[in-house]
């Protein structure tokens, strides 16, 4: 017989634990986060960063909990860098370290590699719940 309690991997770092005193700015919101991940790059207005928040299941303002939000917060990112890719010249006018569209596009589909290296894993070692399919395959 299945167990139907799904057995839910917790952050152990104290840091994860703890209340954000909102008075204090303790804590950051989802949309922080979202731009703690993007290393604080404007690619787009921030009302377009909260619609892609919202589409993901995040709400902009509520409290980040890396316990039930990281993977979400992650395939956030990975929305934002795939728009940036079919509009490269957006991209090298914030990322300008590179010198032709196709060294931004290959540094990009790497990052975007990663990125869903990443979310794969922590959906896996988190027993995320959201499909019906299980993760059997995925790389570190």
């Amino acid at each position: 017989m299945k167990s139907t309690t799904a057995k839910i991997k917790q952050y152990s770092d104290n840091q994860y634990n703890r209340t954000p005193d909102h008075e204090l700015g303790s804590g950051f919101s989802n949309y922080e986060r979202l731009m703690v991940e993007l290393n604080n790059r404007q690619y787009y207005p921030k009302e377009v960063y909260e619609n892609f928040l919202n589409e993901n299941g995040l709400d902009a303002y509520e409290t980040f909990d890396k316990n039930t939000d990281h993977a979400k917060l992650l395939e956030t990112v990975y929305s934002i860098l795939q728009t940036l890719l079919s509009n490269i010249d957006m991209y090298r006018k914030i990322e300008t370290e590179f010198v032709t569209s196709g060294e931004a596009a290959t540094s990009l589909r790497n990052r975007l590699k990663d990125l869903r290296s990443e979310i794969n894993r922590i959906k896996a070692e988190m027993h995320y719940a959201d499909s019906d399919f299980t993760f059997m395959y995925y790389t570190r």
